[in-house]
């Protein structure tokens, strides 16, 4: 259901009700955290809140859409409605940022009926500027609240979470994507629920990409013991990429799961439908325990990427893993180990 001029909020359609029934009820908590994976809408539905806390013609705690203040909202110059976020290339929300919050937050709402402050990323808040927040959860003013966005709320502080109302977005429905005008299956299925990634998905670049990277899959496994001394080299054009070396572990990351749906049978959760046949026959020449090896070696890479790593190293792990020779020299997985 949607008020004239508000689009219809895609997923997680429950949850969604219970908190517009907050608002229209008069009990929406003041500390809120909104957790999922990006791209799912918590950043779209924090507004949308926003926007029913300061709208005049708000029904059944929906806001119209329509009026100043929430056009002013959309617009983002609403000045009781702001987002704390990373400033320039910060790798954390600072405690001047929470500090210039709280020091406003005794003052009267300047056009509207309440003040909505929104941090994303709730998780990159310095322990400083944690602490910070905390004082101003503990006693909040009247009418003003917090929306924590985050990808996993348990990297927020637990005295913070205990001051809030914590609401998970799960992925949105295959179904839910290809409604909402996706007409490309496989950027349907490559967004994993994830609206934001459907949207922004440039389908040519996806399959040049995916094809890529599938090549090296298939070159990796298949190496016979006469190809190994030159196995390392067939990850040297995916070690430079620089760039976007971080998205396409994590593209191969769904390879690998597409290989163990096939190897299980569960061939409806394969995303790449229309190189079926191919990861077919990868993952008939791949034993269960391998699959589930090379998965560790994608997960370990994915997280030293949180460092200063040569990448080429790693990626020559992953190839060697890949091999069913090669792989068994490393059965101890001894990337685990730092």
């Amino acid at each position: 259901m949607s008020v004239s001029g508000v689009r219809p909020f895609l997923g997680n359609a429950a949850l969604v009700g219970r908190l517009h029934a907050k608002v229209a009820e008069g009990r929406l908590p003041h500390g809120l955290v909104f957790s999922g994976p990006d791209g799912v809408g918590k950043r779209t539905f924090a507004l949308h809140l926003g926007q029913a806390l300061n709208c005049s013609n708000q029904t059944g705690g929906q806001a119209c859409g329509n009026c100043n203040s929430c056009r002013k909202i959309v617009a983002g110059i609403h000045p009781d409605v702001a987002t704390i976020s990373l400033q320039d290339d910060a790798s954390q929300i600072k405690i001047g940022q929470i500090r210039k919050i709280r020091s406003q937050l005794e003052l009267s709402t300047l056009e509207g009926d309440a003040r909505v402050l929104l941090i994303d990323p709730a998780e990159r808040m310095s322990p400083g500027a944690a602490n910070a927040l905390l004082k101003a959860l503990e006693e909040p003013p009247e009418r003003t609240y917090f929306i924590l966005i985050t990808a996993n709320a348990h990297e927020l502080l637990l005295t913070i979470r205990s001051r809030c109302q914590l609401y998970h977005f799960a992925p949105l429905r295959l179904a839910e994507i290809r409604a909402s005008g996706v007409d490309d299956e496989l950027v349907a299925r490559w967004s994993r629920g994830s609206m934001g990634l459907a949207l922004s998905m440039d389908p040519d670049r996806l399959r040049e990409t995916r094809d890529t990277l599938l090549e090296f899959v298939e070159i990796a496994v298949n190496a016979t013991e006469r190809d190994l001394a030159g196995l390392p080299g067939v990850s040297a054009d995916l070690a430079r990429s620089k760039d976007d070396y971080r998205e396409k572990i994590r593209a191969l990351g769904v390879l690998v799961s597409d290989l163990l749906y096939a190897k299980e049978g569960i061939e409806d959760r394969i995303v790449n439908v229309d190189e079926v046949d191919r990861i077919r026959r990868i993952a008939a020449g791949i034993d269960m325990s391998r699959i589930v090896q090379i998965g560790d070696c994608i997960r370990f890479i994915e997280s030293a990427l949180r460092h200063y790593v040569n990448r080429q190293m790693l990626t020559d792990m992953l190839a060697l893993t890949l091999n069913s020779e090669t792989s068994q020299i490393l059965n101890d997985k001894p990337w685990q180990y730092r």
